[in-house]
């Protein structure tokens, strides 16, 4: 077999392509094949019809798939067909986009090893390209991806901040609990900058299917979802609401310490879960709670409280905390007051969060996946170079060509 017969093999380009010339520069490791079109005839781009040849467009170098460890470049006129309309288009090709300087199989090996290295420099480097290159790959995938994304089934979102860039600077980010994805992020969390976001990730009759978005307290995110979404039951997830109670135990030990040393160095007694107590914290514990201190009494409204979750209608919901708001109105601990006040507030919103089970985990899971992707890519100044880090690593989006 001849070397012309067997590159052209290798490429598998079709039986329309025909290898001029090959060149070999060995100084820079590289390979550039002339290929030549052998057909009359062609795909337009604009009617997808088989049309005739018009004429040839100037001669274009593209980046492919390593030959033998040399780069490898495809040189090649493309060819423009005439349609029916006497439209002059350039011919669709079935292995490279008629506006980019690189193959599909090169983009599809350069999207592949971005989600493995989640670092842009480094596969820029790896393939021996320019940072522009891969950059640019990057944002086709999204644009790619986001286009052929189909959102008709989504019945529950998941809204969530995360911090950006130094001092108090935010982004939101809407997610797919379900499939586990992000769906988009913007920078702020103002309910404008969620109502935004939300109105720009899914159509009005999307939004109409939506059944439950869960989120933390915050006001301007339940703004934005009553706004828009006024179908939809907001569920506050309850490890928020289960940090909004351990914030109160502890602030309660560290007022009480300054009285009473036997609570000294009992932080994380008090924070961890009771199954997860050292033989050495359980004793602790008791010493302190037969001292009957204040600290131990919070403790045991916060540990009460997760039988909230248990209940198995609405209505045993509403009794259960009512009681329990009660226990603790009547402990007369500030703390615990200000938290069962604010729990109150939102008991609309906590309450389907017991019937069905349903948390904001996901979106937490993502956020600390999301760190990742901004540890690796050592931080992001700019927001919109940081979201399209996210769809790409987070969104699940179909990122390839073909």
């Amino acid at each position: 077999m001849k070397s012309k017969d067997l590159i052209l093999r290798l490429l598998n380009f079709g039986d329309n392509w025909k290898i001029k010339d090959i060149l070999i520069n060995e100084n820079f490791k590289e390979i550039d094949i002339y290929l030549q079109y052998d057909s009359s005839v062609g795909v337009c781009s604009k009617t997808q019809q088989e049309c005739k040849v018009y004429d040839y467009g100037e001669e274009r170098r593209i980046r492919h798939l390593d030959l033998f460890e040399y780069k490898t470049y495809i040189n090649v006129r493309i060819p423009r067909v005439k349609n029916d309309k006497s439209d002059i288009t350039i011919m669709n090709l079935d292995w490279a986009s008629s506006r980019v300087s690189y193959s599909y199989l090169f983009e599809i090996k350069v999207i592949e090893a971005l989600l493995m290295s989640k670092n842009q420099t480094k596969t820029a480097d790896f393939f021996d390209t320019s940072f522009d290159i891969i950059h640019g790959i990057m944002l086709r995938a999204i644009k790619r991806g986001l286009l052929k994304r189909d959102l008709s089934d989504t019945d529950i979102l998941s809204i969530d901040e995360k911090g950006f860039g130094n001092g108090q600077q935010y982004i939101t980010i809407l997610s797919d609990p379900i499939n586990k994805k992000v769906l988009d992020v913007i920078q702020g969390r103002k309910t404008d900058d969620a109502m935004e976001l939300i109105g720009w990730t899914l159509s009005p009759s999307q939004l109409n299917k939506v059944l439950f978005v869960t989120m933390d307290m915050w006001v301007p995110f339940k703004n934005a979802v009553e706004e828009l979404i006024p179908n939809a039951r907001i569920i506050y997830d309850k490890f928020h609401v289960a940090k909004y109670l351990n914030k109160a135990v502890d602030d309660t030990r560290k007022e009480e310490v300054k009285k009473d040393s036997e609570l000294k160095g009992t932080k994380y007694i008090f924070l961890k879960n009771k199954e997860s107590w050292t033989q050495k914290q359980s004793a602790k514990f008791e010493s302190i709670n037969s001292a009957n201190l204040v600290t131990a009494k919070a403790w045991q409204l916060k540990e009460n409280f997760k039988g909230f979750y248990f209940q198995g209608t609405a209505k045993d919901c509403l009794n259960y905390f009512g009681e329990w708001y009660l226990d603790t109105i009547n402990s007369g601990i500030k703390y615990m007051i200000k938290v069962a006040d604010t729990l109150l507030k939102h008991l609309d919103g906590i309450i389907p969060a017991a019937l069905t089970g349903y948390t904001n985990s996901v979106a937490e899971n993502l956020n600390s996946q999301i760190q990742v992707v901004k540890t690796v890519g050592k931080g992001f100044a700019n927001p919109n170079a940081y979201r399209n880090a996210i769809l790409f690593f987070q969104g699940k989006l179909n990122l390839f060509p073909l």
